[in-house]
């Protein structure tokens, strides 16, 4: 019986080695097979995947990069800047034989302007902690002037925080109720606004006369005037820029946006409040 056993042993032991071996056999068969059919293959992305096969403009795709305007010289009788028009008559200033003429900077800044009338803006003030300038719709007077000439390559909030950390003497902080400097704001507060523009910009004739050609003719497109609203509190003048458009009278008119407009709008008011201040920034150079 014992001997019976041991041999039905061995012979399930002998099955488990065979079905064993042959497993392995036929793995390494299998190996075998992946081996000689194997071929090693490269995959490699085109040199052309992102090249485009359309030439775009240098200003669509390289950031940062000045576009240089050619042949744009504002007319003095000119009555809009339009797509696609190219203003090539001269703007000048004839004062005993020397000629003023609208300098290249002026002319960025009133490219500058006049996009503000096709923009969606209100008016309403709110404090910005982070960006100092506006980052949404809501403006107020001052902003038309800080944001045309930041976007025309002049950080007003820079330049006016550095002027008035160098000469606080010259700008009283009484008249804005605190005794400290705030960079993130102060350049959009009407008084300090206009202070630096008096230091730092030509400061040129506030009393318009449209009957005297000489006097029009120093109310140039991208200048920066201040109107008069209380004579007892000059922080609540209220600030525009010249457009490049006038009346049908001939008056410039002037980009501006208050609480009564309501959004930025393009009025005849020369005529109409008392300017209280009138600028040109940067200061010409003494070759223009």
């Amino acid at each position: 019986m014992k001997t019976k056993i041991r041999k039905s042993q061995r012979r399930r032991k002998l099955r488990y080695d065979l079905i064993i071996i042959s497993f392995l056999i036929l793995a390494a068969f299998q190996l075998l097979n992946l081996k000689t059919f194997y071929k090693e293959t490269k995959f490699e992305i085109p040199t052309n995947l992102f090249k485009s096969s359309i030439k775009f403009p240098i200003s669509e795709n390289v950031v940062g990069k000045e576009t240089i305007i050619e042949n744009f010289i504002v007319e003095e009788s000119s009555t809009d800047i339009t797509n696609n028009t190219e203003i090539s008559t001269e703007s000048t200033l004839e004062n005993n034989q020397d000629v003023f003429e609208l300098s290249s900077d002026q002319k960025k800044i009133v490219l500058r302007l006049m996009e503000l009338l096709d923009e969606d803006i209100e008016y309403k003030y709110q404090y910005y902690p982070d960006t100092g300038y506006p980052n949404d719709k809501y403006w107020i007077s001052t902003d038309v002037i800080s944001i045309v000439l930041r976007d025309s390559g002049y950080d007003l909030m820079e330049l006016v925080y550095k002027d008035m950390s160098e000469h606080p003497d010259l700008y009283p902080m009484d008249k804005k109720g605190s005794e400290n400097l705030d960079k993130k704001n102060d350049f959009r507060v009407v008084y300090f606004q206009q202070k630096f523009f008096q230091r730092n910009a030509l400061e040129l004739p506030k009393n318009f006369d449209p009957s005297d050609p000489t006097n029009l003719l120093q109310w140039q497109p991208g200048d920066i005037v201040y109107f008069e609203i209380d004579p007892e509190n000059p922080g609540k003048d209220i600030a525009g820029m010249i457009s490049n458009n006038k009346s049908t009278d001939g008056i410039p008119l002037v980009v501006m946006i208050t609480g009564d407009l309501g959004k930025i709008s393009e009025v005849d008011v020369l005529s109409e409040m008392k300017v209280s201040g009138h600028y040109r920034y940067p200061y010409p150079e003494s070759n223009q």
